[in-house]
């Protein structure tokens, strides 16, 4: 099978990982999931995601900072998947180009990844 991209799924929730990964897998996305900073920034280097969504409260750090750690070093488009929904403005100076807050509907959490996917392909992320 053909993938449409990579996924990185970063939420300390991992009934949320698997509900997400499984949707985005039967769209023909690879996916991956870590519940923590430290897991997730091997797993960058190791799958190279086209796309990162992380929420920004991880049990081993910030969220908004760990994307200011990564911003420079991979082009993936990352966006924000987070209950902090008073926190939008610091997603995107930390350098998330998109933000959801939870409780989301997953159409629009599968459309805003293959937003994200398309433009990756377009050059734009």
């Amino acid at each position: 099978m053909i993938s449409n991209g990579t996924v990185l799924l970063i939420d300390n929730d991992n009934n949320q990982n698997i509900s997400n990964r499984g949707v985005l897998e039967r769209k023909r996305y690879t996916v991956y999931t870590a519940t923590d900073i430290a897991c997730a920034r091997n797993m960058i280097w190791e799958t190279e995601p086209d796309v990162i969504v992380m929420e920004a409260v991880l049990p081993d750090g910030d969220g908004f900072a760990f994307c200011q750690e990564i911003r420079g070093q991979t082009t993936a488009y990352i966006f924000f998947l987070t209950s902090k929904a008073d926190s939008a403005k610091m997603g995107f100076r930390s350098g998330g180009d998109m933000y959801i807050t939870k409780p989301f509907h997953m159409p629009e959490f599968v459309a805003r990844v293959e937003i994200a996917m398309r433009r990756r392909r377009e050059g734009y992320a």
